[in-house]
């Protein structure tokens, strides 16, 4: 049994089962995914084209250097898709289970508007509410019915995107099962500078439009060549050394932004922990005043939802973090998931 058959039948069994993972999933969209069958196709073409070309001795030099920076910058695309990828999946996944603990939410917070009506309208019959009070109390159930109404929308349309990315045509009645916890942000961003823009398909690219405009000035520059053509050699190269320059400091910028964000990110699991803590606590205790007969169940269910609206923070808050690192990878040209080798381990 080869490699590619056994992961394959690894996640028939893993959808036939109703559960998918993050690194699963990722997985799948390296072997089956359109992006990274492009890339690879585009390195080989790439590779034998500079062959080719290499072992002609009538090749110029022009259509050498050309052929030999389009094998360079094919190999750093595949690198750069592998993380493009993995940030493409990493919001798709997460958004899709987030979308689905929303939904749980949203049916919690439906019961328990109907259970405000119910009390509004006893209240009503009893002389001890108005007719404007139970009119409330419908709107705000009318109004939670139409959210979960649109939570249910999404979560086909968000499926969908999923089943995309790993070549699916549908990824069926699939569990999305809870993300890993994301690695803690370990990252020297002077480091990260260096090589940053060998690492980056754009700002590489654009290098090599300045190193391929040196040498047709190069080319040009002699007795026997128009000085229109060697004008217009050093207008492009001009032209070539500000967008280069424009590029390089564009990738800085998205590096810093990326690690800014990142840092933000995870700060913010701290405290939307914090209101999880505190959201429970208050739980544990209107149990207890429950008990004692010192508050209604009415009560202890607002509070059970207030606690579940906090553990749904929580996973925002962590998805959050998970996007933001996917980011912080693509912007660095560098996996700070450890997905991507996860993914790509035998």
């Amino acid at each position: 049994m080869n490699r590619l058959f056994a992961l394959t039948l690894l996640l028939g069994l893993a959808l036939a089962q109703n559960n998918l993972t993050l690194v699963q999933a990722l997985s799948q969209a390296y072997r089956q995914g359109p992006s990274l069958q492009s890339a690879q196709a585009t390195l080989q073409n790439a590779i034998l084209q500079r062959t080719a070309l290499e072992a002609d001795p009538s090749t110029l030099i022009v259509s050498l250097t050309q052929a030999r920076q389009n094998a360079t910058l094919a190999e750093v695309n595949l690198e750069a898709t592998r993380l493009s990828v993995m940030q493409s999946v990493v919001n798709a996944y997460i958004s899709l289970y987030e979308a689905q603990q929303n939904l749980a939410l949203f049916q919690a917070q439906v019961a328990l508007n109907q259970r405000n009506l119910e009390v509004a309208r006893a209240r009503l019959a009893a002389g001890n509410a108005t007719a404007l009070d139970v009119a409330r109390a419908q709107t705000t159930l009318d109004s939670s019915r139409q959210a979960l109404t649109n939570a249910q929308a999404q979560i086909p349309v968000l499926a969908a995107q999923l089943a995309t990315l790993l070549g699916l045509s549908d990824l069926g009645n699939v569990n999305i099962a809870p993300p890993p916890s994301p690695p803690a942000l370990e990252a020297n961003l002077e480091a990260l500078r260096q090589g940053l823009f060998q690492r980056l398909p754009g700002v590489l690219q654009a290098q090599q439009a300045v190193e391929l405009a040196e040498l047709n000035v190069k080319l040009a520059d002699n007795d026997y060549t128009p000085a229109v053509q060697l004008n217009t050699a050093k207008t492009n190269l001009e032209n070539n050394q500000r967008a280069l320059q424009t590029a390089q400091q564009n990738a800085l910028t998205s590096l810093s932004n990326a690690y800014q964000a990142a840092q933000s990110a995870y700060k913010s699991i701290a405290l939307a922990q914090a209101n999880v803590d505190n959201a429970r606590k208050v739980v544990e205790q209107s149990q207890a005043a429950l008990r004692a007969g010192t508050i209604s169940a009415l009560q202890l269910q607002a509070d059970q939802v207030s606690l579940q609206s906090a553990q749904y923070s929580l996973t925002q808050a962590m998805g959050n973090y998970w996007k933001a690192l996917a980011a912080f990878s693509v912007a660095a040209g560098q996996d700070f998931t450890g997905l991507v080798r996860q993914a790509s381990s035998p």
